[in-house]
C-alpha cells in the first residue's frame, strides 16, 4: 500500500486539541492498542512544500504519519493520520534541520530515522506558523538532558504546557493531604516536609511536560529533606502514598497467589519493589509506573521459578478462583499480566 500525497488542507475545527493528541499517545504507547501498522513510508523528492496553516490549528498533531515528502527546500513534509469522533483526520507538518526528534528517549537525526521507525506513533509540536515542525517524538521516554544543548533544552521546556492555577492548587492539595497523613503535630517540622514535597511534585510535573529526564538531583534533594525530619518508617510510608500504594498492595497479592514463600522470598520480592518504588517517584503519573513494576515483577517471577514455585500454574489458578468470585482481591493488583 503505498502513501497518498496530501497537502495541509487543516481545519481548525477538526484538528485534534494537544491533550487529545498526547491522550492518545500515552493509550497506545502504553496499552499496546493500535490500529493497525502505518504504510510504508514514500520518499517523494518532487512535493512542494506544505502549504502555510491557520494560525488557531492546535501545536501538536499525531498520531500515524503516513507519507513523507522531501520538499525542493530539502524540508520534509509528514502527513498525519488520525481518528477523531469516528472520523479519519489528516494533517501536514513539515521538519527542517532545527526540529529535535526524540525516539524512545534518544536525541536522533530525522535522516537517520528508517521506515520502520517511522511506523511508530508519534506526536509532532509545531511553531507559530502551525506548520514547521519544533518536537518530532516518537514514544514518551523522557530524553536526558545531556543529550541537548542549552539551546534545545529552553526550547522543549518553552513547548510545555503552562502551569496554571488550577494545578498549582491540585498539588498544593495534595501535599496537605500527604503531610497531614503523618499527623506530625510539630508546625516548624510540617513546614520543612511540606516544602520538600512540594519542590519534588513541582519538579517532577515540570520535567514531566518538557518531555525531559528529571535531574538525579531532584530525587536526592526529596529522600534528603524527609530523612532529616521524619524516621524511615514514615519515609517509607510517604513513598508508598507517592506511588499509589503499589508495593504493600502487590507484596500482598504474591502472598495470596503463593501462600507459602519463605522469609527470604519476602526479602527478594520486597528488594525488587522498593527498586520500582524508588524509581517511580521520577515520575508523574500511575501509567509511567506501571511498566517500571513490570521490569522488577518479571525479576520476582524469574527467581520465584528458579526456588521451584511453578509462577504460571499459581497465577492462573488466581486469576480463575478471582473470575470464579472466590477472592474479593482486584484483578489490577495482580503482579504480572499474562
Amino acid at each position: 500500500m503505498r502513501f497518498e500525497r496530501f497537502r495541509s488542507t487543516a481545519n481548525p475545527a477538526t484538528s485534534p486539541s494537544p491533550g487529545h493528541c498526547f491522550g492518545i499517545l500515552a493509550v497506545v504507547l502504553i496499552l499496546g492498542l493500535s490500529a493497525g501498522p502505518a504504510p510504508a513510508a514514500e520518499d517523494t523528492n518532487n512535493a512542494p512544500s506544505a502549504a502555510p496553516a491557520a494560525k488557531n490549528l492546535s501545536r501538536t498533531v499525531g498520531l500515524d504519519i503516513i507519507s513523507k515528502t522531501v520538499n525542493p527546500n530539502k524540508t520534509v513534509s509528514l502527513v498525519f493520520k488520525w481518528s477523531e469522533k469516528g472520523n479519519e483526520m489528516k494533517r501536514t507538518v513539515v521538519v527542517n534541520d532545527s526540529t529535535i526528534v526524540v525516539y524512545n528517549g534518544q536525541l536522533k537525526k530525522f535522516a537517520d530515522l528508517t521506515d520502520q521507525e517511522l511506523r511508530a506513533k508519534a506526536v509532532a509540536t509545531v511553531g507559530a506558523d502551525g506548520v514547521t515542525t519544533v518536537l518530532l517524538r516518537f514514544g514518551k521516554a523522557p530524553l536526558p538532558k545531556d543529550q541537548l544543548t542549552p539551546a534545545q533544552s529552553a526550547l522543549l521546556a518553552s513547548l510545555a504546557p503552562p502551569t496554571t492555577a488550577k494545578s498549582d492548587a491540585a498539588l498544593d492539595k495534595r501535599v496537605a493531604a500527604l503531610v497531614g497523613s503523618l499527623s506530625l503535630n510539630d508546625p516548624a517540622k510540617e513546614e520543612r516536609v511540606r516544602a520538600v514535597l512540594a519542590a519534588n511534585l513541582r519538579a517532577v510535573r515540570d520535567a514531566h511536560n518538557a518531555g525531559l529526564q528529571l535531574d538525579p538531583a531532584v530525587h536526592q534533594n526529596l529522600i534528603t529533606g524527609l530523612q532529616a525530619d521524619l524516621t524511615p518508617e514514615q519515609v517509607d510510608a510517604l513513598k508508598d502514598k507517592l506511588t499509589i500504594n503499589k508495593l504493600p498492595i502487590t507484596f500482598k497479592v504474591y502472598h495470596q497467589i503463593l501462600p507459602n514463600l519463605t522469609p527470604e522470598d519476602d526479602r527478594k520480592i520486597l528488594d525488587q519493589l522498593e527498586q520500582a518504588r524508588e524509581q517511580c517517584l521520577d515520575v508523574k503519573n500511575p501509567d509511567e509506573m506501571a511498566p517500571i513494576f513490570k521490569k522488577h515483577k518479571t525479576e520476582i517471577e524469574h527467581y520465584l521459578n528458579s526456588r521451584g514455585y511453578d509462577w504460571d500454574k499459581a497465577y492462573k489458578a488466581f486469576v480463575n478462583g478471582q473470575k470464579a468470585g472466590s477472592t474479593k482481591s482486584s484483578t489490577n493488583s495482580v503482579p504480572a499480566s499474562k
